[in-house]
């Protein structure tokens, strides 16, 4: 069950250090791939049709931005993902790759397709835009672009889905009681939350693209030495506008109809989630920073329809800033609202089965601790190693979330507490307004343990 090496991030917490890699990963393929490939292919499609050759020249400028962020940027973080992700929780991993190898194979395989498509496309470009032949058929790889990239959107939301929401009609995907047992690979696919998450992810996605090419196009035609690249100025941010124009309401809707289908349980998540636990109950700042971030999006959105050649820089800065600012929270409060599970109702987030817990109750998880030295999952008679051995069971079960003395550092949460405090904490798990918290797993003697390593925390440096 444990049978991988312990990792630690120190200070940052290894929580910290996925929303970071997650966040701007998100900020690249939702903006820079599925959306970028949509509005840039919408776009080519559009000047062409047009006989534009400037405005032309204008998405090629732009493709070129989209090609440097989504082939560096994108492609680092992506692999980034895998690696915290293994390192964090290889159980999880293992898991989801149980149920969705096929899927996840087909998702690499059209992922390779994409760059492949990307790179053709922005490599071919300037030859095929001599003649209108060629750039019709350059159109078209973008829109093969697209579709590929897309695909590979499709698949990632259906995994994302069923971390969430794992049963489909009632209908587990799994038999707890006899595991491995068969596993339900339509019902893991068809989750409840899968195609609304798809549906909202896509519109918002194209908005969020949209808005960057307004930024973009602002500079690229601002700043050219060529005139008839800065005449395009106010037609491409008007039609780039007209897009956000569209998907904007169309996102914000299905974003709504997507909140209705994540189980009650998470959706009371969702305050703790945006506001943290010390704002949970400020309700009304959460309205007012949806508020901002919505209405920021649709002013700005206006003044870039209707008067695009005045459009000031700092409007289309604080349009990307506001769909940024959603896209953190919403990668947040996904992740969030799982709590206490990684995986739910199966798997809690340090990466123990539901399934295991009676059994690891009985035993203990230290004898399954396979990397870890004897001296530190062993009590010895005298308790002499009892600090470390908690030190141990910390790093098991606490340390998805928590560090030492660093963010959500567990020194400064027990602050003040007593051993017998704490240990009636551990005792009390998910509950005393932490719904969010695993219940510890293990034997009495190892609460004892976890308590008195943490309990030792504020001891340390103490002049006796």
């Amino acid at each position: 069950m444990f049978d991988f090496p312990i990792f630690e991030m120190p200070t940052i917490g290894l929580r910290m250090l996925m929303a970071i890699n997650a966040i701007i990963h998100v900020f690249v393929s939702h903006g820079g791939a599925v959306g970028g490939s949509v509005v840039l292919a919408l776009a080519a499609w559009w000047t062409n049709k047009k006989n534009d050759l400037a405005g032309y020249e204008t998405v090629y400028r732009l493709l070129m931005v989209f090609f440097i962020i989504t082939t560096s940027v994108g492609a680092l973080t992506g692999i980034g993902m895998w690696i915290h992700a293994n390192i964090i929780s290889p159980n999880a991993i293992g898991g989801l790759i149980r149920v969705f190898f096929w899927k996840w194979f087909i998702e690499w395989i059209v992922f390779n397709f994409e760059v492949i498509l990307l790179l053709f496309w922005f490599m071919s470009w300037k030859p095929k835009a001599e003649s209108a032949e060629g750039r019709t058929k350059s159109v078209k790889f973008g829109i093969y672009y697209a579709l590929s990239s897309w695909v590979t959107m499709l698949i990632i939301t259906a995994i994302l889905g069923f971390m969430l929401t794992p049963n489909f009609d009632g209908q587990p995907w799994i038999d707890p009681e006899v595991y491995p047992g068969v596993v339900n690979y339509n019902n893991a696919l068809f989750n409840p939350t899968w195609i609304p998450g798809l549906a909202f992810r896509t519109f918002s996605s194209i908005a969020f693209a949209a808005a960057l090419a307004i930024m973009w196009t602002w500079l690229i035609t601002s700043f050219s030495s060529d005139a008839k690249i800065r005449e395009t100025k106010e037609r491409m941010i008007r039609f780039f506008a007209k897009i956000m124009l569209i998907t904007v309401p169309i996102g914000a809707a299905l974003g709504y109809f997507y909140l209705l289908q994540i189980p009650e349980a998470a959706r009371a998540m969702i305050p703790t989630a945006m506001m943290t636990r010390a704002f949970a109950d400020k309700m009304e700042l959460m309205y007012t920073i949806i508020s901002a971030i919505g209405g920021t999006v649709v002013l700005t959105t206006i003044i870039a329809y209707f008067s695009p050649k005045r459009m000031p820089y700092i409007a289309a800065t604080l349009m990307v800033a506001a769909f940024m600012l959603f896209w953190g929270y919403e990668e947040r409060t996904r992740e969030f609202i799982r709590k206490p599970f990684l995986i739910y109702n199966y798997m809690y987030a340090n990466g123990i089965r539901v399934t295991d817990v009676p059994y690891l109750n009985k035993v203990g998880i230290l004898k399954h601790a396979v990397f870890v030295d004897e001296d530190k999952k062993v009590l010895k008679e005298d308790k002499s190693n009892l600090i470390d051995v908690g030190h141990t069971i910390a790093q098991i079960e606490c340390r998805a979330c928590h560090t030492e003395n660093g963010i959500n550092g567990l020194k400064f949460l027990t602050k003040g507490w007593s051993e017998e405090a704490i240990r009636n904490r551990i005792n009390n798990l998910p509950g005393g307004g932490t719904p969010y918290m695993p219940p510890f797993t293990g034997t009495e003697a190892e609460k004892d343990a976890l308590a008195a390593y943490i309990a030792s925390l504020n001891k340390r440096g103490e002049i006796k």
